[in-house]
């Protein structure tokens, strides 16, 4: 059971960081740092910074979720993260 903790903890910190990453992704975007600034500092795609703002962009209501982040809730949702 320690294991089971342990590893729904992990989960958890995870999931934050993404949110953290994203609500400051999607704030510098807002500030006007340019993406190719954004890749050279994270080491991230730009495609993964697309989804990242858009994402937050989602849950803060500045657009309407999109079909892949509602298929994704929907995976997450079945996979109980």
């Amino acid at each position: 059971m320690t294991e089971l903790l342990e590893a729904v903890a992990e989960v958890r910190q995870q999931s934050d960081r993404v949110l953290r990453v994203a609500a400051a992704l999607y704030e510098a975007d807002r500030a006007g740092v340019r993406q190719r600034d954004l890749v050279a500092e994270t080491g991230y795609t730009r495609e993964h910074i697309r989804r990242l703002i858009e994402d937050e962009k989602i849950r803060r209501d500045v657009i309407e979720p999109t079909p892949r982040y509602l298929a994704e809730q929907a995976r997450r949702h079945r996979s109980g993260a």
